[in-house]
């Protein structure tokens, strides 16, 4: 017989799934993966709480209609967690506490003022997607071991590289729009029609249409989450910016240091309006030359996140989830 996986997913009330996120999109990656397991059936619980809105961008509509219809954990099972669902261990108590937990954890988990700090305590066998990420839940102390297995992408489901954007700068401001907005305003005072920006400052219906509009420009200003609020667990935007070929302007998010280099995969400002306006003015005084071995150099660094190493990190986790849920020298003493 296989052996179940749990997923437990949910939107919160009052918070309408509007758009993508991409933490419910890797962890229906996760759920995917684990799915083409010999000896592993996945499951997913939706609690009553979850919000359902029916539009393209729910990477779990079409999983509702097989969701399991209540959180029942079986002995065997291994459970599978990520961002807020340990919440639902405190509302259903495990009947059996030596399932095995895998669980997705992010650098921010550790600050003080994250409501998701206290469940670093919580056994489990932990993935993080960065190897800074790792390296900062391992000097916080987690109650168990640590895995990286970086984000990685689906390039089926890129667009061809658009050669001949209608836009020369594409500003991702999702995660800070009044920065974003206050950057576009000082560009266009400074370089007025001869630079032809746009911006995203809310979310869109889905990940091909972020995908369509960051295609659709030359180079791509991010704003990741404002060092002040947490910390990237990797920051898929910027990597799939770099295989579409487009400049790529990003400032250390903790997560995407392992392809965001500074100088030879992107141009690295400091989290400020003023230091970003100086890293555009530098990309657009970039010769040719400078500026095509920097998208070559991105693009054979992106094209390292493919999505079938992806699969293969997971499934040698699975492989080894019993021999390391029975390590005792991994956890903490119980």
């Amino acid at each position: 017989m296989s052996r179940r996986v749990l997923f437990h997913r949910t939107w919160p009330p009052n918070s309408p799934d509007v758009g993508t996120y991409g933490g419910q999109q890797k962890v229906r990656d996760a759920f995917e993966h684990v799915r083409s397991f010999p000896g592993f059936d996945p499951y997913v619980h939706f609690p009553p709480s979850t919000q359902w809105h029916d539009h393209p961008g729910n990477v779990w509509l079409s999983y509702r209609a097989q969701a399991l219809t209540e959180w029942n954990v079986l002995p065997g099972d291994i459970l599978f967690l990520a961002g807020r669902d340990w919440a639902e261990m405190s509302v259903h108590p495990r009947a059996f506490p030596d399932n095995p937990v895998v669980a997705i954890a992010q650098p921010r988990h550790v600050r003080p003022e994250d409501i998701r700090l206290a469940h670093l305590r919580e056994r489990a066998i932990r993935i993080a997607k960065s190897e800074a990420g790792r390296q900062i839940l391992e000097a916080h102390g987690v109650n168990g071991p640590v895995i990286c297995i970086p984000d990685a992408i689906d390039f089926s489901q890129l667009p061809a590289p658009n050669d001949e954007p209608a836009h020369d700068l594409f500003i991702v401001g999702l995660k800070n729009p009044q920065l974003a907005r206050t950057l576009k305003k000082r560009i266009e005072e400074k370089y007025g029609a001869s630079l032809r920006v746009t911006i995203q400052d809310a979310k869109l219906p889905t990940r091909q249409d972020f995908l369509r509009q960051l295609n659709d420009c030359r180079m791509a200003c991010f704003l990741p989450v404002p060092p002040e609020k947490g910390l990237e667990g990797f920051y898929l935007p910027a990597l799939e910016a770099m295989v579409l070929g487009k400049l790529v302007i990003c400032p250390d998010a903790i997560g995407n240091r392992d392809f965001c280099l500074k100088g030879q995969t992107c141009i690295m400002p400091e989290y400020s309006l003023e230091s970003y306006l100086s890293a555009i003015h530098h990309a657009l005084k970039m010769s040719r030359v400078e500026r095509q071995e920097m998208l070559h150099t991105a693009l054979q660094h992106a094209q390292r996140h493919e999505l079938e190493g992806e699969r293969e990190a997971y499934r040698k986790l699975f492989s080894q989830v019993d021999n390391l849920w029975a390590d005792e020298n991994l956890f903490w003493p119980r």
